[in-house]
């Protein structure tokens, strides 16, 4: 999927540097920032036209920090490290606020924040830490799926025409998101277990 790429020029390897102070992490940084003002938006003033644009800013943003890190050779360490887990504070965030407010089904965030917990607290277990694989383009659609799904609930119960048409849309993008995560997930279960045996061989030959 082009799609996913976009950005990487044609015929370069991916470089990735030790830097932190980078125009991508700073976009990365500054949406990690955008998620206390969509609960804050969401729960005080109950501004949900404000904080569907704050929503949308951040994850339109997930785009942005991968393009300009691409196309500028600003790919980093710490990039690769902190952009997947804030897409997943994201998309724990969204879910509980809305389901909080009763826009969102409990049982969709749970399947959402179930999955990640599942992948994150495996890693930990075998790896004390983080899995030490690159997200895949299944997981990339999924997340993208969510992020557009997720705030189509919330734009069905701000707008006035149309509203049925954008609360199916907004379940069936989820509805595919989330499939398209649980599929991420066995994969990286399975990119896991290998190099789990490949890390056990190493320390044999040792």
């Amino acid at each position: 999927m082009r799609l996913f790429d976009v950005g990487r020029r044609a015929g370069a390897g991916e470089v990735v540097h030790d830097r932190v102070l980078t125009v991508a992490n700073v976009i990365t940084l500054i949406r990690l920032l955008g998620l206390p003002l969509f609960v804050w938006l969401m729960v005080g003033p109950g501004a949900y036209g404000k904080a569907f644009v704050v929503l949308a800013a951040v994850a339109v943003t997930d785009w942005v920090d991968g393009y300009v890190a691409r196309r500028f050779d600003q790919v980093t360490r710490l990039g690769k490290l902190i952009d997947p887990l804030i897409d997943r504070a994201l998309l724990a965030t969204a879910g509980l606020t809305l389901a909080a407010v009763r826009i969102l089904p409990w049982p969709v965030v749970a399947l959402i924040v179930g999955r990640d917990v599942l992948v994150l607290g495996g890693a930990a277990t075998l790896f004390r830490g983080l899995l030490p694989i690159s997200v895949n383009r299944t997981g990339k659609f999924a997340t993208a799926c969510l992020l557009i799904g997720i705030p189509g609930f919330l734009l069905g119960r701000m707008v006035r025409s149309g509203a049925p048409l954008v609360h199916y849309g907004a379940w069936g993008v989820t509805g595919v998101g989330i499939i398209a995560y649980y599929v991420a997930g066995i994969q990286y279960a399975r990119a896991a277990r290998i190099a789990l045996r490949r890390e056990r061989n190493a320390d044999l030959a040792m």
